[in-house]
């Protein structure tokens, strides 16, 4: 891509960017390479205060392809997001070339529900009586104790220190599935099931530290 027309773009949301190629007729891959030359310089940044904003399509996601060491015993992920959706996914954790563990969270009908998909443990917990789909600020925090998880909804405990049997997760996503795990048996239950997430994440806080930064597709400046 021409150095000034990346320039132009990567002032634009990576929303506007997205509709802007793919209206011209780029194909998907050539949009996700452009996009990511955006997000070096982009004032858009799922670790900070500033957040990004998950748009209502498929292809919306930040994506987190390379933990520095495995989400294991010890370790936290810890962020806040922002919607009015009342279905889609938040974030799911996979360990790679693993097509069956996974721990994700997501809005089911306005409330926070947590998936554990472990050869060894399966679950689904859902935080009953806290809408989250009212367009307020909230924070998700999941725990690993050994092979407990650790499930705060706002700071506050549910389910004790349920079962998690997993190995050390190696990826984490925000947003839409990614293309990676579409052989995963888990991830495929997040595809497409109640729609997709509109709404702003910010403050991602994960203890493994990132070796590979993060991957932002068709998303929008958290306003």
């Amino acid at each position: 891509m021409d150095i000034h027309l990346r320039d132009i773009l990567c002032s634009l949301s990576h929303f506007v960017v997205y509709a802007i190629l793919a209206s011209a007729g780029v194909d998907g891959g050539s949009i996700r390479r452009q996009t990511a030359t955006c997000t070096e310089n982009s004032v858009v940044d799922i670790e900070s205060n500033a957040g990004v904003k998950i748009e209502p399509i498929e292809q919306s996601r930040v994506y987190i392809e390379t933990l520095s060491t495995p989400f294991d015993d010890g370790h936290t992920l810890r962020f806040e997001f922002n919607t009015k959706s009342g279905n889609g996914t938040l974030f799911y954790a996979v360990r790679r070339n693993d097509i069956y563990d996974m721990v994700s969270a997501e809005i089911s009908d306005g409330y926070v529900q947590f998936k554990i998909r472990c050869r060894s443990s399966y679950a689904d917990l859902t935080i009953p009586g806290i809408r989250v789909d009212d367009g307020e600020w909230h924070r998700i925090k999941f725990h690993r104790k050994k092979r407990k998880g650790i499930f705060l909804l706002d700071d506050m405990e549910y389910f004790e220190h349920y079962y998690v049997g997993c190995g050390g997760f190696t990826s984490v996503n925000f947003g839409s599935t990614h293309r990676d795990h579409d052989d995963s048996f888990s991830v495929r239950e997040l595809q497409h099931k109640n729609g997709h997430l509109s709404g702003c994440i910010r403050n991602v806080k994960i203890t493994t530290g990132i070796d590979t930064p993060p991957k932002y597709t068709a998303i929008s400046q958290c306003n």
